[in-house]
């Protein structure tokens, strides 16, 4: 049913029968065939940032129910010696990660 090909040979014909490609002369004619990209200025992009976080500023304000989560807040801390202690354990441990990330290969 199939022939068994001879890869070498074929490979070799191909490579005689197709003309050969220059990297410059492809680079150029895959670029020319792409359509000019449209350059935004800065101001343009920024413009459209504010106006963005503007109006999710604005659904925020609207939406989100920020006087039942006020209400929720503890009126009167109490800082215990063992909530200092926490606190500090915390603090050294975070200043020991941050050391030997900075003096070692690791990338966190």
């Amino acid at each position: 049913m199939s022939k068994e090909l001879d890869l070498d040979n074929l490979f070799s014909q191909l490579r005689d029968s197709e003309p050969e490609l220059h990297e410059s002369r492809f680079l150029h004619s895959v670029r020319s065939a792409l359509p000019v990209k449209k350059h935004r200025s800065i101001g343009s992009e920024t413009v459209i940032t504010l106006a963005a976080a503007v109006i999710g500023c604005g659904l925020a304000f609207n939406y989100f129910p920020a006087a039942e989560l006020l209400s929720q807040l503890p009126r009167k801390f109490t800082i215990t010696p063992l909530f200092v202690l926490s606190l500090s354990g915390i603090a050294v441990a975070l200043s020991a990660l941050i050391y030997l990330s900075s003096e070692s290969e690791l990338d966190l």
